[in-house]
């Protein structure tokens, strides 16, 4: 069983989101670059390093968000 979400939980939960969909933008220019100009030219390999630091933006985020686990009660020894 988990705890509730507080404001911070929340907060992280809205920026993991807000990077998953920068991902989509950030790929589509870099399809669109590898077939105009090819993976010679240095932003066609910028835009998919960006593509993978929203994703891993996204997952830290994501796994920011989830909040404790409640602790097994004490038992005395």
């Amino acid at each position: 069983m988990r705890k509730p979400r507080h404001a911070g939980h929340k907060i992280s939960l809205i920026l993991a989101g807000f990077c998953a969909l920068l991902i989509l933008p950030s790929l589509g220019a870099f399809v669109w670059l590898w077939q105009t100009r090819g993976l010679g030219d240095t932003w066609t390999p910028s835009l998919l390093a960006v593509a993978a630091f929203f994703a891993c933006c996204a997952a830290v985020l994501f796994t920011m968000s989830l909040p404790p686990q409640r602790l097994p009660p004490e038992t005395e020894a």
